[in-house]
């Protein structure tokens, strides 16, 4: 007999669903005679019947509860959490895979064993009451702690959350999700707003100090413009103020040059023009250009070279920028009384120089941090000793690219501080044969195209001392009606014109026959990498940043060649000569 499944759920239903089938399926009852016995056979079929559907009902019953039980543990071991249910003593019940994992060992080992044991022993404490709240309580609770597979394994931070679940023991069930690399990510993200506020900081603390340092300087200017205007042109007073004003435009131009510097390297735009240099000779002269101002100061300064010469690949003017600047920092730290020594020594496959005072000195945590852009030494509201932190910064830059390095060492305030420069050796050159200089014209016929009167005529003067004949001109179709009438050997020409470019000047005089063997000095506020690329690619033979340094101009007017034969540009690398 075949019964559908159905859905009763007491005896009465039963009952009128097997005599409802019964009706449906004559049986054999029409055999029987006798009333009695014929009402007992249909009571018995009806029994029958009844366990048949009650049997059926159970069936269905079990297989929807193992349908069931193979889902929940199909999600309890797949799940992507770790999960775990723990007996009132903390014993553990069951432990799914990701679970397990997390706990660092497989899944057989961890049943009946305490789980508080791979809780790192910190949080351990925290974790008992988390669980006899749980219990007690019979809400969720959340913690957040370590665990630990064993002592040497590497710990995980989870985030725990417990459940009390309803069993005939207690029992919690315990969540864990793995948050270690999400608490790193936070850790970094504040670690880099912490460095973005200090670097905000730090730009503030900068433009605060570069307005002071440039209106240090502009103060002496203006006073001893005030007492050149009154005073005798040759006396002593003229003279005071003459050199204060050299002075002061100096460091002008070196506080411009380190802003500078310190960007081209930090873009990766500075070019090194390598030669093979003897490193102690040239140390030396920069110690000989910088000797009086430590005399000045009352600062001794002494050197210890060791015998031998020490050749390096590197760029000359970036070595004396270089150690210039150390002792700088030196001559300015180190205070009158004291010291400064100079060493230079071979070590290994490298050449130090050391530049050490007995001055202010610093503290650990300030010198770990000297050599980045804009960082200085704690300071008075005097700020006597000035800066704009960025020396050293340019300092490691310009050593880096020669694949060099360089540490500052300090063992306290006033302790004096140790900084080295370490340079990988080259392998020593031939010696030059001794050549004498060819003779160079002392006088030229000069062009200043340049539409700053005051910069404009302030050179035409400053030329016009050496003897060449100056003429001036304030923008670019000037010039060219200039030049052509007084057809100069040297032109020094600004970029920056109104109208008619420098550039656009250049190209038209190289155009013109009668002007193109001029030689073509461009002035400009930018020298960078394309800037001097770009008047060279225009017909210039030379870029020179403003303000020029006179002395180094009038070397390059006395030293340049006019173009005897048409003007040619420069072939770009790699191309095949002109026939």
């Amino acid at each position: 007999m075949t019964v559908k499944k159905g859905g009763a759920h007491d005896g009465g239903e039963l009952r009128r669903k097997a005599k409802s089938w019964l009706e449906q399926h004559p049986s054999h009852l029409s055999a029987v005679t006798n009333g009695e016995t014929r009402r007992l056979v249909q009571e018995l079929e009806i029994h029958q019947v009844e366990l048949e559907l009650q049997n059926e009902e159970l069936r269905n019953a079990r297989i929807e509860l193992e349908a069931g039980l193979a889902r929940y543990t199909e999600l309890f071991d797949f799940a992507p959490l770790g999960y775990a249910t723990l007996a009132e003593d903390g014993t553990t019940v069951q432990v799914n895979l990701a679970g397990a994992k997390l706990l660092g060992h497989p899944r057989a080992p961890l049943y009946k064993r305490r789980f508080d044991l791979f809780v790192a022993v910190p949080y351990r404490r925290a974790f008992q009451e988390l669980l006899a709240r749980t219990l007690r309580s019979e809400t969720k609770q959340t913690l957040e702690v370590e665990l630990q597979a064993d002592e040497d394994a590497e710990p995980v931070l989870v985030r725990l959350t417990a459940a009390a679940v309803a069993r005939m023991a207690p029992t919690v069930l315990l969540a864990f999700e793995d948050i270690t690399e999400q608490r790193r990510g936070a850790e970094r993200l504040a670690q880099s707003q912490h460095a973005l506020r200090e670097a905000d900081r730090r730009k503030d603390d900068f433009l605060a100090t570069l307005s002071h340092e440039l209106r240090n300087p502009l103060a002496p200017i203006r006073s001893s413009l005030y007492v050149l205007s009154r005073a005798d042109p040759g006396g002593d007073r003229a003279r005071r103020a003459q050199g204060i004003i050299e002075r002061q435009i100096a460091h002008l131009t070196r506080l411009v040059d380190d802003l500078l510097d310190v960007n081209r390297i930090a873009r990766g735009k500075v070019v090194l023009r390598r030669e093979r240099v003897e490193l102690a000779e040239h140390v030396r002269r920069v110690l000989d250009d910088h000797r009086s101002g430590f005399e000045a100061g009352g600062v001794v300064l002494e050197d210890s070279f060791e015998a031998g010469r020490f050749f390096v690949d590197a760029d000359p003017a970036r070595l004396t920028q270089i150690v210039g600047n150390l002792l700088g920092n030196a001559e300015k730290f180190t205070p009158r009384g004291g010291s400064v020594t100079v060493s230079v020594r071979h070590e290994g496959p490298h050449v130090a120089v050391r530049v050490c005072d007995t001055g202010a000195g610093v503290a650990p945590e300030v010198a770990a941090h000297l050599f980045e852009p804009f960082s200085q030494a704690p300071q008075t509201l005097d700020r006597s000793r000035g800066g704009l932190g960025l020396g050293l910064a340019m300092v490691r830059g310009l050593v880096e690219l020669h694949g060099g390095t360089v540490t500052l060492s300090s063992e306290g305030p006033g302790r004096g501080t140790e900084v080295t420069v370490l340079l990988p050796l080259a392998e020593a050159a031939a010696e030059a044969e001794h050549e004498e200089p060819h003779a160079v014209q002392s006088t030229r016929r000069v062009l200043v195209i340049e539409d700053n009167e005051d910069a404009a005529e302030s050179l035409r003067d400053a030329l016009s001392m050496g003897g060449h004949d100056v003429r001036t001109a304030s923008d670019g179709p000037h010039g060219l009606e200039v030049a052509r009438a007084m057809r100069p050997e040297i032109v020094l020409c600004d970029l920056g014109l109104p109208g008619m470019d420098g550039y656009a000047v250049a190209r038209a005089m190289r155009a013109d026959e009668a002007l193109s063997g001029a030689y073509l000095i461009a002035l400009s506020g930018y020298a960078q990498p394309e800037e001097v690329q770009r008047s060279q690619d225009a017909g210039f033979d030379r870029h020179v940043a403003k303000p020029p340094n006179l002395e180094w101009l009038e070397r390059i007017l006395a030293e340049a060649t006019v173009h005897e034969a048409p003007y040619r540009p420069p072939e770009p690398p790699g191309a095949q000569p002109a026939m």
